[in-house]
């Protein structure tokens, strides 16, 4: 394979190759099989309008996205944030199972370990109302 020089290169074709690659690494990453993510439970239940961490992870970003299916007593707002940042909100208006899921900011580089913390808020109502994360995985 011939090697290529920057001196060989006008400047509109090294923009065009970095592109390029840019392109082929998110199809890559598209590619990438999903990995499971365990979430310790900090709270079983939330009754507050403010949201309240209910579980939360660190694990090194390998991807670019994250799900995580959670269990809801009823009407809920689930929220997934990175360094008290919110990259995704599911609202549910019954008990069930939800899944929120949203993109990791740019700014957390591959790699790299952050805490992911899954929270949680009453939509209405009052008392205790259960919430529990069975299960993530990150893309």
């Amino acid at each position: 394979m011939t090697q290529i020089k920057a001196s060989d290169q006008r400047l509109h074709d090294l923009v065009a190759l970095v592109k390029d690659l840019q392109a082929r690494v998110k199809k890559l990453e598209l590619q990438i099989g999903m990995r499971g993510v365990t979430f310790s439970t900090q709270a079983t239940s939330v009754s507050g309008t403010s949201f309240e961490t209910v579980a939360w992870s660190v694990f090194p970003r390998s991807g670019s996205s994250l799900a995580v299916d959670v269990t809801v007593g009823g009407a809920l707002e689930v929220q997934l944030a990175v360094d008290g940042v919110a990259i995704g909100t599911k609202t549910s208006t019954a008990a069930g199972t939800i899944t929120v899921s949203g993109f990791l900011p740019s700014t957390w580089t591959f790699g790299a370990r952050k805490r992911v913390d899954v929270r949680a808020r009453r939509t209405s109502g009052s008392g205790a109302m259960s919430v529990t994360v069975l299960g993530a995985w990150h893309r």
